[in-house]
């Protein structure tokens, strides 16, 4: 994690991302801005964050360990977005893991100093609860989306969500898991990407060769 201190930078993320539109009270002061690489955790399973973050720009995933080291891919977040909003609520104590697929740049807002006032802010939590309704329906879709089109559509789209620099890195297992597919099914269709020559298997994971027709495989084209 990187800790952005140039003034001028702020000031060029205060204006072309106006965070102060979602409160009643000035945020500005309580504002810092911060950069995280690929991979880089964004808030560490099982902590308390004491954090409210605010992606700017980037992807993440968000995952959880289970106690026989499995670990289960939740959900992913794009740019913009509220992250650790459930934290806040106190609707869990502790965090889910989330990790950056891309880098990704957000607000920081310590909850400490300025929990009541988060807490006690209409503005902000009527945005609050759009966010988390939007949340809800993206994954509503996401549900219907796995059930009602072919593997080779959802992991082309699942791909492209997860790859960064055209290379996708996701473990077969998860990846599985979260498409709802058997782990033989999930090579099967990936072994034929690669023969079709979208993908190209290297030590790394695998290279997107073939960006747009994967894309149109996931537009169901």
């Amino acid at each position: 994690m990187k800790i952005i201190g140039e003034q001028k930078i702020l000031e060029d993320y205060y204006q072309r991302f106006p965070l102060s539109d979602y409160f009643s009270f000035n945020i500005v002061p309580y504002l810092s801005v911060v950069r995280f690489d690929s991979e880089e955790n964004i808030l560490e399973e099982g902590e308390d964050p004491g954090f409210l973050y605010y992606l700017i720009d980037g992807r993440a995933k968000l995952f959880l360990s289970h106690e026989n080291g499995r670990i289960s891919l939740i959900n992913f977040l794009n740019a913009p977005c509220f992250i650790g909003e459930m934290e806040l609520l106190g609707a869990q104590e502790t965090a889910n893991g989330v990790t950056a697929i891309t880098p990704c740049t957000c607000y920081v807002i310590p909850i400490e100093p300025c929990k009541d006032k988060l807490l006690n802010d209409a503005k902000f939590l009527r945005h609050l609860c759009l966010f988390v309704s939007q949340k809800a329906i993206g994954n509503t879709y996401n549900y219907a989306k796995n059930q009602s089109y072919p593997l080779q559509v959802r992991l082309a789209s699942f791909i492209l969500l997860t790859s960064y620099n055209r290379m996708y890195r996701e473990k077969h297992t998860e990846a599985a898991e979260f498409l709802g597919v058997s782990y033989r099914h999930l090579l099967y269709v990936l072994a034929d990407f690669v023969k079709r020559r979208l993908l190209e298997k290297t030590a790394q994971g695998y290279y997107i060769q073939d960006l747009n027709t994967l894309r149109k495989i996931a537009e169901g084209d």
